[in-house]
């Protein structure tokens, strides 16, 4: 970014505004004046005895969180500073942004005493997370003081509030000064290029109405408003860590600091801005500074609402505690871009936008969380962006919040959506959105089979895997198709167009065959990778043996070269299946449930192979073997820095844990669950990191749907068709799960509860649906309501608000 030294404020400009570049010393009387400004009732720290809060561990002070809005979020690390993060734009992904701008790259303070002595608020001893907040705790004992700095943001008004509660914790008065300073970088998102967003100069002048510095990017209307609750004393120049990258503008100000003995004072500030207009930033400045207490107030009432919604107590407590603070998580990337649309951000800091595949699994976990509103967002910003962007069907891949599409979709977004779309009409009966997503859904379909070159019912293309070469026929491309057919033939019933349903759910049926046909690979008892032809093949098994060699995964260059040799002898003709990288994709017929049982067990039992303690592999062959226990794994990530490569992620973790759901294996389930959420606070309190247990995006939407899928939709087993006022729950508990429940659950307009105490089942529910109630095989009678009554086709059915069976 191309940056002008900030013009000089004139002597005369304001009063209280001084020029000097060192500040000078007030008298007593100045300051015992201008102390009282000083005082500021405490917001934030308020709400500290009503929240649960995770703390951070000192060994990641210096690793990133995040505060987010719904319009505005704040990425810094959390011992208080805000050194140049991300790749996306390079360094500049961290900060405050204001989507698709960013306001600042962040802010500092820095408290003096009388007597010359300074400290810096960038090196926290402790980190706490909340819900709607953050906390960092600052030591300050060489000048008397210790201070926690409180940072939220507002659902309604794009503002961060930074509440600063200092102690005095000697047994004299305190006088001093607290500095603040706002690090300036008006600039825009990622691709801004694409849509003439392009970065000009910034300049920055004190508004005396405000109280405030007022930052413009001189080339558009993209504002920055930052000020105090108090007033300051004059302008300042400090710096308390490196300059970020570019040539950003640091300005602000003094303000007097008077604590009487063994006292506190608050001080707030406030940080705001717009993307379009100088009225709108000033809006949002007054609107946070005269209402906080009321928008913080509406904001943890909103979170309480969350807390109490779909609430899970089950066998273990950290499990319990990462359900719910991965719904918390859920509602962090949750925002909305005026022009663009809302929806589940992918991950925070390099993926703040929006992604087809992301959305799609996130909106499965969501709906399963009690989370449909952001799941709806979700939906129609994703087909409403798709629809511009390609208006055939296709579903985007990636698209930044000017509205700029990096990529018009990979070939797996389109089945994925769809079979989305149903499964979010199912719990939602949302028919509005049908309507508009059935059409497209035809579309799709025809889409779809252009991309099947050779017409053998494979559409050819990228899938998940973004593997150099592996754009064949991929399995999880194939095994969405298939569950896209059998939803399309659902959405083709509800509409009454029989003849369509028929001939999707023949199609779906037909690639259920040829999957357990055709991509099953005997010797290594899984589903393929992909299908190729014997060169290609040979081509993908070099690249692999390259990638094995260079990470060092001798066990898998052993087993490669083995594959080599058998591909040098054989004649194969035509395509045929390979499972060379043991991708977690290779699982994704599992994942939907179309494998045919003896396959999927031993699919299952081969798939135990590719973890570590954390999860799954993204691509098995990268596996250690001396990984799979805490211990070894701890002593190699000592030695070793993570990335994408050799990756375990929450995502293929998740899948793995749905694929053994789906044939009864709840126990192993659990155990992936498990291995989950070891990666749960490990570095970021109240989170999991996209890539296990501490790389990649802090924040990653699509945990929701490891996590509740699993849990709400098989170990409680609620399977709704809201469109028929029908909720079918058929629990399969892991083993060590004996006394359980799921509160207050909403789907569509009704709620559901249900507790689980060995063979005793308490279902409640708000309206008079029909409930099915599935029953262990075997079971013949049963008592409903105290009455007995025999069992038909093992399923009870009632209309009941209270239903209790006992079997």
């Amino acid at each position: 970014m191309k940056h002008h030294p900030i013009v000089l404020l004139c002597c005369l400009l304001l009063p209280i505004v001084a020029c000097e570049s060192t500040p000078t010393v007030e008298s007593t009387d100045q300051a015992t004046s201008v102390e009282a400004k000083v005082a500021t009732k405490a917001v934030l720290e308020e709400y500290v005895p009503f929240m649960e809060s995770i703390e951070g561990k000192a060994a990641y002070l210096n690793s990133p969180y995040v505060c987010a809005g719904k319009n505005l979020y704040v990425v810094g690390h959390q011992n208080g500073q805000f050194p140049d993060l991300g790749w996306h734009v390079k360094g500049e992904m961290g900060g405050i942004w204001q989507h698709p701008i960013k306001l600042m790259d962040g802010y500092q303070m820095q408290i003096s005493d009388d007597k010359g002595n300074s400290v810096c608020l960038n090196q926290a001893t402790a980190f706490r997370n909340y819900p709607i907040m953050s906390a960092q705790d600052f030591d300050m004992a060489s000048i008397g003081l210790s201070a926690t700095q409180y940072q939220a943001i507002p659902d309604d008004v794009s503002a961060l509030v930074v509440e600063l509660v200092v102690e005095n914790n000697q047994a004299e008065d305190f006088t001093g000064y607290l500095d603040f300073s706002g690090m300036v970088d008006l600039r825009p998102v990622w691709l801004g290029e694409r849509t003439d967003m392009l970065d000009g100069q910034d300049q920055a002048d004190f508004d005396e109405d405000l109280k405030a510095w007022v930052a413009k990017d001189l080339d558009n209307e993209w504002y920055t408003i930052w000020g105090s609750s108090s007033l300051p004393v004059r302008a300042i120049d400090f710096n308390c860590q490196d300059q970020p990258l570019g040539q950003g503008i640091t300005k602000g100000h003094r303000y007097h600091l008077a604590i009487p003995a063994r006292e506190q004072k608050v001080i707030q500030f406030y940080i705001t801005g717009s993307p379009q207009s100088l009225q709108e930033a000033k809006e949002n400045y007054y609107a946070i500074k005269d209402k906080t207490e009321q928008l913080i107030e509406k904001k943890y009432n909103r979170y309480k609402t969350i807390k109490e919604t779909a609430v899970l107590e089950a066998q273990g407590d950290v499990l319990n505690q990462a359900f719910l603070w991965t719904k918390y998580a859920s509602d962090w990337l949750h925002f909305e871009v005026e022009g663009i649309g809302a929806g589940i951000a992918a991950g925070i800091p390099d993926y703040p936008w929006w992604f087809g595949c992301d959305q799609t699994y996130s909106v499965r976990g969501l709906i399963h969380a009690g989370m449909p509103e952001i799941a709806k967002a979700a939906m129609y910003t994703l087909l409403d962006l798709s629809q511009k962007a390609n208006d055939n069907g296709r579903i985007v891949h990636e698209v930044s919040t000017n509205g700029a599409v990096y990529n018009p979709g990979n070939i797996n977004e389109t089945p994925h959506f769809i079979s989305t779309a149903w499964e979010y009409f199912r719990w939602t009966n949302d028919v509005a959105f049908l309507e508009r997503a059935y059409p497209q859904t035809q579309k799709a379909l025809i889409w779809l089979e252009e991309q099947d070159e050779d017409k053998n019912g494979y559409p050819d293309g990228h899938g998940m895997m973004e593997i150099r070469g592996m754009d064949a026929e991929m399995m999880d491309v194939i095994a969405y198709t298939q569950e896209a057919y059998a939803a399309a033939a659902k959405m083709a019933a509800y509409f009454e167009e029989e003849e369509k349903s028929e001939e999707y759910q023949q199609k779906a049926t037909a690639l259920a065959e040829k999957i357990n046909a055709e991509w099953w690979v005997e010797d290594e008892k899984s589903y393929a990778d992909f299908r190729a032809d014997l060169a290609k093949a040979k081509t993908l098994l070099a690249d692999a043996l390259v990638r094995a060699d260079t990470l060092g995964k001798t066990w898998s260059v052993a087993d490669l070269k083995l594959t080599e040799q058998k591909l040098e002898t054989s004649n194969q003709a035509g395509l045929a299946p390979y499972a060379f990288y043991h991708n977690w994709v290779v699982n994704t017929p599992l994942e939907v449930g179309i494998a045919d049982r003896d396959k999927a067990l031993e699919a299952l039992e081969t798939a135990q192979k590719f973890v570590n303690p954390f999860g799954v592999y993204v691509t098995g062959i990268d596996r250690k073997k001396e990984e799979n226990d805490l211990e070894a794994f701890a002593a190699l990530k000592a030695k070793e820095s993570f990335n994408y490569t050799g990756a375990v992620m929450t995502l293929p973790t998740g899948v793995q844990a749905i694929a053994s759901c789906q044939y009864g294996q709840m126990d192993d389930a659990l155990d992936y669950l498990e291995r989950m959420v070891r990666s749960f606070s490990y570095a970021a309190p109240g989170s999991m990191y996209e890539v296990s247990p501490d790389y990649g995006m802090l924040v990653q939407a699509w945990n929701i749907y490891s996590m509740a899928k699993p849990i709400v939709g098989f170990f409680f087993g609620i399977q709704p068709e809201a469109h028929r006022q029908l909720i079918k729950i058929e629990p399969q508990m892991p083993s060590s799960w004996q006394d359980v429940s799921l509160k207050n659950l909403p789907v569509a307009d009704n709620s559901i509860s249900l507790s689980v105490e060995n063979r005793r089942y308490t279902i409640e529910q708000t309206k008079d649906w029909e409930i099915q109630v599935v029953l262990p095989a075997g079971v013949e009678q049963a008592r409903l309501n105290q009455k007995a009554v025999p069992v038909k086709d093992g399923v009870l059915r009632s209309k009941a608000r209270l239903i209790v069976v006992e079997f």
